[in-house]
Order: structure tokens, then C-alpha cells, then sequence
């Protein structure tokens, strides 16, 4: 059996298996995680058998542009299976959450979103989870952009390159954000969306920024509720669909806000933009 150890979002993930293990690290940046010195939080088994049971239906998606299908349920005994268009299948049982079970695929694509789908459900118990924006960097503290796709993260982001000094991109896609029981941080991951930004580094957060497209530049800081609300959106979907992944969701994005301020910007695609936003957060 192959085995490899990743540390993403400062946890340990060990992937075992066979040929899947090579599939698995041929996906572009995941090499850059690779490591040895850090204690194994979970473990991904790669090469599993199995089938999708019959369970109660939670969630359907699409993945790949819209090109294949996805379900997410839960059997009588709690265990819960993902199914990646007929093609993957992962199982993850609640009563062992130190591992996650997936099966033997040759499809790259599909594999790279199960392995986000396996940290995604297994990082939850250790307040790890990612995040649906585009994250810039400067003076040593992380700024997130959220938004629906299309609303100009990424343009967001790089407004901020072109006219801020010392900034730069942590990830544009699911970076990691991690509540350790004291401080709140944001991490680089393998998983970028279009954009090859794979970095081992991490930053404290100096706030979140949910992006609307306006006709002119305002911002405004949000209050508890308001903030939830618009955090919540831009985590993984599927832990909304079930009780037990919400209740860990809630806790989590609850000592998130307690600890980092979120803002609304309607905003242009100008550089004033970026200066108004880097203006209000990093002061």
C-alpha cells in the first residue's frame, strides 16, 4: 500500500492506497502539501469497493460545469455516502471520523472535488472548513472575498495586486479557514479553482468581505447576524443539508465572527475599490 502524508490547514491527511494515490497526486498543487513532520488528523483511503445504498436522499448537485451529477445521503445507521456523477463514491461514517473512504476512480477532475468533499466533512471536527472566495494578502494579514460566482472576487483581489503594495494571493478558489480553539486563520489548500496559486502559508484574518456589484464604491461593517449570513453561504453546501454537519457549522461560524469582523462592499471594478476596502480593514 502507498501512503502520503498532506498538510492542509494545519492538519494532517494521510491518503492510502494504490493506484489512486498517484492519481491523486498528479493533481496540479497538491504536491506542494506533501509533508512528514505532522501528526495524522485523518485519513482518506483511496481504492475502497462500494456502491452508492439506497439512503435517504440529502442533496443533488451538479460538478464539472454542469456535466455530472452528484448526491449526498445518509443511510439508517447514520453513515454517509457521496456519489460523483456514477463514476466515484465516498463513504464516511460518523463513528469512525478518523477516516474516509473512497473508491477507485481514473478521472482527475472527479477526484480532486472528492478529496475536497473528504476534507470538507472530515476538517469540520477540528473547526477546519473551506471557504468559497478569493484571499489577498498584505502586511502580514489575509483579507477573504465572498460572493456568489460572477460578483468580481477574483477581480477584487486583483485590484488589489495592481495597486497595493506587498499584496499578494493566497488561494482564489477554497482556501482553509481554521478556528483552533484560540485564533482564527486562513490557509492556502490544493484546491485554487482556475488559477494555479498552491501556497504553503497561513495568516491571520483581518476580515471578510462579501462583494455585491454597485454603481458605486460603499462599505459598511456587519453586525452578528448579518455577518453569519453572509459567511455561511460560502461554505461547502452539503453541511447545511444535514443536522449533525450544520450544528458543527454553526459553532464554527459563530466563533469565526466573534473573532473576526465582516463587511458588505458594493463595489466597482476599480482601483478605488481596492484602496476604499484596504483602507477599512487593514487601516
Amino acid at each position: 500500500m502507498k501512503e502520503v502524508l498532506l498538510g492542509i490547514g494545519g492538519l494532517g491527511v494521510r491518503l492510502v492506497g494504490e493506484g489512486s494515490v498517484d492519481v491523486a497526486m498528479s493533481i496540479p498543487g497538491m504536491t506542494v502539501f506533501a509533508c512528514q513532520d505532522i501528526p495524522v488528523s485523518f485519513e482518506i483511503r483511496l481504492d475502497a469497493e462500494m456502491q452508492m445504498p439506497r439512503c435517504h436522499l440529502l442533496h443533488q448537485f451538479d460538478i464539472v460545469d454542469g456535466r455530472m451529477q452528484c448526491r449526498f445521503g445518509v443511510d439508517a445507521e447514520g453513515v454517509y455516502y457521496y456519489e460523483f456523477g456514477k463514476e466515484g463514491f465516498l463513504r464516511y461514517d460518523a463513528r469512525c471520523p478518523e477516516i474516509v473512504e473512497i473508491n477507485n476512480m481514473c478521472s482527475i477532475s472527479v477526484m480532486r472535488f472528492a478529496l475536497w468533499t473528504a476534507y470538507s466533512i472530515a476538517g469540520l471536527r477540528f473547526g477546519a472548513v473551506p471557504v468559497h472566495s478569493s484571499v489577498v494578502v498584505c502586511e502580514g494579514k489575509a483579507v477573504m472575498c465572498l460572493g456568489e460566482s460572477g460578483t468580481g472576487k477574483s477581480t477584487h483581489t486583483r485590484l488589489w495586486l495592481n495597486n497595493i503594495p506587498d499584496a499578494h494571493l493566497l488561494n482564489d478558489d477554497s482556501p482553509i479557514v481554521r478556528f483552533d480553539g484560540e485564533k482564527v486563520c486562513v490557509y492556502g489548500s490544493p484546491w485554487s479553482g482556475k488559477t494555479d496559486c498552491y501556497l504553503q502559508e497561513n495568516y491571520p484574518i483581518a476580515g471578510f468581505l462579501r462583494l455585491e456589484q454597485r454603481k458605486e464604491n460603499t462599505i459598511r461593517r456587519l453586525g452578528i447576524v448579518e455577518g453569519f449570513t453572509a459567511l455561511q453561504p460560502s461554505c461547502p453546501p452539503c453541511m447545511a443539508k444535514e443536522e449533525r454537519c450544520m450544528d458543527l457549522l454553526v459553532d464554527f461560524i459563530s466563533n469565526v465572527i466573534e473573532r473576526v469582523p465582516v463587511y458588505r462592499m458594493g463595489c466597482l471594478p476599480n482601483a478605488e475599490a481596492a484602496l476604499l476596502s484596504h483602507k477599512t480593514i487593514i487601516g
